[in-house]
């Protein structure tokens, strides 16, 4: 079980560093966060006062510079197409281009497909707002990615973003009327402006390179002159969303949501709020409110899924195994602890970028199955090496590191629905049931473990009872799957 108060504090720490040791993380100082560039390996030092002048305090470093030696010209950094940098503690620039260089001709392959697809059914290719509707042709194409720059516009319309904001159309702009007359909590308030410049600090539209940061940003005292635009509606956005929703406020991973939804909705606050709204009723219910009851029962569905169709991997993760005196009922192994921060943000700063927006654009068109099927196929691609290791704080700095060094999109998203060994046949109903049993679980004051008897775990048997119900409901929706898609011809 966990708490919001800690899971998403540091998602770089493992439980087994009882000092606070950072682990696998990139290790950089809150001024190189913040100012986006990395610092000398060396401390710039002041020269001898009897050759320079007295050194003063530099308002970027902090640290004694002379007033006599400018500091040298920051590198313009390497980008990709959304203003992210490419290189990472896991990824070398020179993977992402020679990765990225086969990816676009991907792009332009789909963008063409796209463009006929679009013209069939007499919708514009220039800024579009309205998209074909579902279909298992649709979901095909979406599964292999929609247009960059008509993410935005297509995550809205499969939301049902268009109905729900002609349902009551001036909400948004009523919540930030009742924010500006104090009805933002103190903490609320407080939370958010701290976490404000912590969200993507990577990314140009956030944080332009040799932009000042000034001391009121760096403590999160309100708005200044300094902000980007970007940040300016990233504040409006959560406001308002801690307003209209006081049983979660403000959590974090939500500033990380509300951001990426501006960043391909063009700065449209009101379509985030909308979509962020989503995201947190319909696809994560409960995962973000104060005792994270959803998260904790997303990951008991997860752990069940692993168990059930990853069984190999299930015997390397379960260190808890259940007990004749317990009931022999599996509890949640400490993994899963690791696993948290991809439901509460959507694999942001667990996958690289565009995995995650692959992921999205499945996610908004399929629903929250996705998540599930994505993980698992995070474990699949991982087998291997998990299973080249036993000792659980290994496994568990591996499930963490692992999947930020997934660069191919189109690799992972081909492992989650590839018509043998995918993981396309895990559907929402069975996701359903089982996120039910955990909250009457739940209720009832019962641990969450994973369920028995629905695959074959350590022990190697096939589960009987409620709970085979759900494996053959599993197995079932898989030969449905694969059937309906028997009658389409692929994208």
């Amino acid at each position: 079980m966990v708490d919001r108060k800690s899971i998403l504090a540091d998602a770089n720490l493992t439980p087994f560093d009882r000092n606070n040791k950072p682990t696998l993380s990139h290790s950089r100082t809150s001024t190189q966060i913040l100012s986006g560039r990395d610092l000398p390996s060396e401390p710039l030092s002041a020269p001898p006062p009897t050759v320079e002048p007295s050194p003063v305090l530099s308002p970027i470093l902090g640290s004694p510079v002379s007033t006599s030696i400018p500091l040298p010209p920051s590198k313009p950094v390497p980008r990709d197409r959304y203003g992210f940098k490419k290189t990472s503690l896991h990824i070398a620039v020179e993977d992402y281009d020679a990765w990225e260089k086969e990816y676009n001709l991907h792009l332009e392959r789909r963008r063409n497909k796209w463009n006929i697809l679009m013209r069939q059914f007499g919708y514009t290719t220039e800024h579009p707002t309205r998209f074909p509707t579902k279909s298992e042709k649709i979901k095909r194409y979406v599964r292999k990615g929609i247009p960059p720059d008509w993410r935005g516009a297509a995550w809205f319309w499969y939301a049902g973003g268009p109905k729900k904001l002609a349902e009551d159309p001036g909400l948004y702009w009523n919540l930030l009327k009742k924010v500006n007359q104090g009805a933002l909590s103190d903490n609320d308030r407080e939370h958010i402006e701290r976490d404000l410049n912590r969200t993507f600090p990577d990314n140009d539209r956030f944080k332009p390179d040799n932009r000042p940061t000034t001391s009121e940003q760096s403590r999160g005292i309100g708005e200044t002159e300094n902000e980007t635009s970007m940040i300016k509606a990233l504040r409006r956005v959560l406001q308002a969303f801690a307003v209209h929703n006081p049983s979660i406020g403000y959590c974090q991973s939500l500033n990380f949501i509300a951001g990426l939804l501006l960043l391909f909705l063009n700065e449209d606050e009101e379509k985030a709020f909308i979509l962020l709204n989503v995201v947190t009723t319909e696809h994560l219910p409960g995962t973000h409110g104060v005792a994270l009851e959803g998260a904790n029962i997303d990951i008991a569905v997860l752990m069940t899924s692993i168990k059930e169709s990853l069984p190999a991997i299930w015997a390397k993760l379960d260190d808890k195994p259940g007990t004749p005196a317990a009931g022999g009922v599996p509890r949640l192994p400490t993994v899963s602890l690791a696993t948290t921060a991809w439901f509460m943000s959507l694999f942001v700063g667990t996958l690289p970028i565009e995995c995650v927006l692959r992921v999205w654009d499945c996610l908004f068109f399929e629903g929250s199955k996705t998540l599930f099927r994505v993980a698992l196929a995070i474990f699949k691609q991982s087998e291997q090496t998990i299973k080249a290791v036993s000792d659980p704080m290994e496994i568990f700095q591996l499930v963490q590191s692992l999947p930020r060094g997934m660069l191919d999109a189109n690799a992972l998203m081909e492992t989650c629905f590839r018509k043998r060994g995918g993981f396309g046949g895990l559907s929402q109903d069975v996701v359903e049931k089982r996120r039910e049993e955990g909250r009457v679980a739940t209720r009832n004051g019962r641990t969450l473990t994973v369920s028995e008897g629905t695959g074959r775990g350590r022990g190697g048997g096939e589960g009987q009872g409620d709970s085979g119900v759900g494996r053959r409901s599993f197995m079932r929706a898989k030969s449905k799957t694969r059937f309906s898609r028997r009658q389409t011809k692929g994208a």
